[in-house]
C-alpha cells in the first residue's frame, strides 16, 4: 500500500420530536471523521545519522473530524403546547369536588392560567432562534512505522481511525510504532477551528422587528518536532498559533467626542493602565511586591502585554479595570442586531399623507485577536522569569487587538408619500481601533456619513417630439432620482508614550447622484444622468480632487 484513506459520516436528527415538552426544538447532528496513511518516500529510508543509525522506512498517518450542530426553536409549537398544557391542567376539575374546595381550586385555576398567559405572551415576542456550530479538528504525526492491512487498519487506535483527538503521541511511542532515529525531524501538528452563530428573532409588538445576530470564531495550530528515547516520546520546542474573533458591544464609548486629536477615551486608556497592573501584582504568586520609578509594580510595567491588554479593553469597552477579564482569548460572545419599525404605517393621521414610513437601525461590533503565537522564552516551571524590559514573560505573544465598531445606519428614514414622493435620510457612523503591542501604538479610525435621497415619479407625461422629421406626441412615467451622501473620516496615530497624536490619512468626501429616465414604450427608455464627486484629504500631501460623470444612455428591449 502506498496510500490508504477512508472515511466515516453519522449524520444524527436529535430526537426532541418524541418527547412532548421538548417537541418545539428541532435539531441536526453531523459527524465526519477521516483517516489517511501516508507511505514515506522511499528516497529516505538509506539516511544514515552521524551514529551509523539507519532511518529506514517511516510513514505518515493523520485523521480529522467535523462536527456540525444546527438547532431551531419553533416558538408557534411552544405556543401550541403551552396552551394545551393549560387547558388539560386548569380547566378539568374533579367530580368530587364540592363547596369551598371548588372555589379555592377555580380560584387556583385563574391564577395559574394569568401566569401561564403572561409568560406565554412574553415568548410571543420571540419569532426564531437559530444556532449553527461547526467544528473541525485534525492530527498529523510523521515518523509512523507499521503499515497496513489489506483492508485498512485500526492502528494506533479504533478511535484515531475514526477522527478522534485523544492524545496518542506517547502510547504510540510506548508500542514501537514511532521512530527512534536521532536525526528525525518531521512535525508532529494539530488544528483546531470552531465556529458558533447564534440569529434570532423579537418583536416585541406587531410594528417592530428586531435580528439578533452573534458570532465567535476560534482557530489554533499546534506543531512540535520529537524524539523517541527508550519507548518514551520527548517534546521537543512546541510551538502554536492561532485567531481569534467574537461579536462585542461598545455602546458605553460609542457617542463620547473628541476634540481635535484629542480624546478622552485614549487617556482613559493610560490611567487605567496602573489599576490593571496593581491588580495583576495582587492576583499573582509573585513574592516580589516592589514598584518602579513610575510607580508600576515590579513584572507589571506600563507596556507589558497583559497591562495593555486589559486597560485597553476596559477602556473602549466602558468597563472598570476590576472588572475585566485579563485573558484576551476569554471574552464573552454578544449580540449585535439590526431593527426595523413601520408603525406610522397604521397611524390614520399618517395614511392620510404617506404610503410608507419606515424607521431603521443596526449595530455591529467585533473584537478580533490576529496572529497570536506561543512565546518560546516562556519558562512554566519559572514564572518569575522577566524580558529585556523587565515584565514577566507571558506565555502567548499577542501582535495586535482590534475593536471595530458600525452603526449600519444609526437611523434611517425611507418615506414614500401618497403623490410619488420619496425620501431617504440616514447616518451612518464607525470607528476602528487597532492597538500594536510591539510599540504601543494605538491606530483610532473613524467616520460620519450623511445620505439624503429624493425621488419623484411623473405619471403619464406627455412630450412632443419630432423623431425623424415627422411630429410624435409621446406618453410615459418620468422618474426623478437625486442623491446627496457627505462622508467624513479620519486616521489618527495615538502613542502611549508621548503626547503626539498625529493625523495618518483621512478624507472629506461629497457626492451628488442624479438620474432621470422616461420610459417611452414599453421596451424603449431613454437615461439622463450626472455624478459629482469631490474629495479633500485630511494630510496636507495629498490633493482635493474633483470627477464628474455625465450622459445620456438610450435602452431599447427586443424582447417582449
Amino acid at each position: 500500500t502506498n496510500n490508504h484513506s477512508q472515511s466515516f459520516s453519522l449524520n444524527y436528527k436529535l430526537p426532541f420530536r418524541f418527547i412532548p415538552f421538548l417537541s418545539f426544538i428541532d435539531g441536526n447532528y453531523n459527524y465526519t471523521g477521516d483517516f489517511n496513511w501516508q507511505r514515506g518516500s522511499q528516497a529516505l529510508t538509506n539516511v544514515i545519522s552521524e551514529n551509523g543509525d539507519v532511518l529506514g522506512e517511516v510513514n505518515t498517518i493523520q485523521n480529522a473530524n467535523t462536527k456540525t450542530l444546527s438547532a431551531a426553536i419553533s416558538f408557534q409549537k411552544l405556543y401550541s403546547l403551552l396552551k394545551l398544557t393549560n387547558q388539560n391542567k386548569f380547566n378539568t376539575l374533579p367530580n368530587n369536588a364540592k363547596g369551598s374546595k371548588e372555589k379555592k381550586q377555580k380560584a387556583l385555576s385563574k391564577k395559574a392560567k394569568k401566569n401561564i398567559k403572561t409568560f406565554v405572551d412574553i415568548l410571543n415576542t420571540l419569532k426564531r432562534i437559530q444556532l449553527n456550530y461547526s467544528e473541525n479538528n485534525g492530527m498529523v504525526l510523521p515518523g509512523y512505522i507499521p503499515s497496513t492491512g489489506f483492508m485498512g487498519t485500526i492502528q494506533p487506535s479504533a478511535g484515531f481511525t475514526f477522527g478522534d483527538q485523544a492524545d496518542i503521541r506517547y502510547e504510540v511511542a510506548r508500542n514501537g510504532w514511532l521512530t527512534s532515529f536521532p536525526n528525525f525531524n518531521q512535525s508532529f501538528t494539530q488544528v483546531h477551528n470552531n465556529n458558533l452563530n447564534i440569529t434570532a428573532q423579537w418583536s416585541p409588538f406587531k410594528d417592530l422587528v428586531v435580528d439578533f445576530n452573534m458570532e465567535n470564531s476560534f482557530s489554533e495550530n499546534r506543531s512540535e518536532n520529537y524524539k523517541v528515547k527508550a519507548l518514551e516520546y520527548i517534546s521537543l520546542n512546541p510551538n502554536f498559533y492561532g485567531n481569534f474573533a467574537t461579536s462585542t458591544i461598545l455602546l458605553k464609548t460609542a457617542f463620547k467626542s473628541s476634540k481635535g486629536t484629542f480624546n478622552p477615551i485614549f487617556e482613559t486608556f493610560r490611567n487605567n493602565r496602573i489599576k490593571v497592573a496593581n491588580r495583576l501584582a495582587a492576583e499573582s504568586q509573585q513574592l516580589n511586591q516592589k514598584i518602579d520609578n513610575e510607580g508600576f509594580p515590579i513584572g507589571y510595567g506600563k507596556n507589558s502585554q497583559s497591562v495593555l491588554i486589559g486597560a485597553f479593553v476596559s477602556a473602549y469597552s466602558g468597563i472598570s479595570p476590576d472588572e475585566i477579564k485579563i485573558d484576551p482569548l476569554n471574552r464573552a460572545s454578544l449580540p449585535n442586531w439590526n431593527m426595523k419599525f413601520t408603525g406610522f404605517n397604521n397611524l390614520k393621521s399618517f395614511k392620510k399623507t404617506f404610503q410608507r414610513f419606515t424607521i431603521s437601525h443596526g449595530y455591529r461590533a467585533s473584537y478580533t485577536i490576529n496572529n497570536y503565537q506561543a512565546n518560546l522564552n516562556f519558562d512554566p516551571n519559572n514564572l518569575s522569569k522577566i524580558d529585556g524590559a523587565g515584565n514577566y514573560l507571558n506565555k502567548t505573544i499577542f501582535s495586535n487587538i482590534n475593536l471595530v465598531e458600525q452603526f449600519n445606519p444609526l437611523i434611517r428614514l425611507d418615506i414614500e408619500l401618497k403623490n410619488s414622493f420619496k425620501l431617504l435620510a440616514e447616518l451612518k457612523k464607525d470607528r476602528a481601533l487597532s492597538l500594536s503591542l510591539d510599540n504601543s501604538l494605538l491606530t483610532e479610525s473613524f467616520g460620519n456619513e450623511y445620505i439624503f435621497g429624493f425621488g419623484y415619479r411623473f405619471k403619464n407625461l406627455k412630450m412632443n417630439t419630432r423623431i425623424g422629421g415627422r411630429r410624435s406626441r409621446l406618453q410615459g412615467d418620468l422618474n426623478i432620482k437625486a442623491d446627496i451622501s457627505y462622508r467624513k473620516n479620519q486616521t489618527i496615530l495615538r502613542n502611549l508614550e508621548y503626547d503626539n497624536n498625529q493625523v495618518t490619512a483621512g478624507q472629506t468626501q461629497l457626492s451628488i447622484k442624479f438620474s432621470s429616465d422616461y420610459s417611452i414604450s414599453q421596451n424603449f427608455t431613454a437615461l439622463l444622468f450626472y455624478d459629482h464627486n469631490f474629495s479633500e484629504f485630511a494630510i496636507s500631501t495629498a490633493f482635493p480632487q474633483t470627477t464628474i460623470r455625465s450622459g445620456i444612455t438610450i435602452r431599447y428591449n427586443f424582447g417582449n
